[in-house]
């Protein structure tokens, strides 16, 4: 799959093939994305709160991302 084949598709995505193994990564983080905008609308939240709701969300997806590139980069060290 593409990056520009996610939906929503991303504005102005250039093509970037994703690897097989994190597909299911990216779309576990498009849907906590979505549903972080939903229910931060509906609690009115803004500023702070905002960053650091995107924080923690990010550092969340960096350590899952982090870890399936190591086992990727292993597994094709041992292939």
């Amino acid at each position: 799959m593409r990056i520009d084949q996610l939906e929503p598709k991303p504005t102005g995505a250039p093509p970037l093939e994703i690897p097989v193994e994190l597909l299911a990564s990216v779309g576990r983080h498009q849907e906590h994305l979505l549903s972080l905008i939903t229910n931060m609308r509906a609690a009115g939240i803004e500023g702070d709160a905002i960053d650091a709701s995107v924080r923690i969300l990010v550092d969340s997806y960096a350590e899952e991302l982090t870890s399936a590139i190591r086992s990727m980069m292993q597994e094709a060290h041992h292939a």
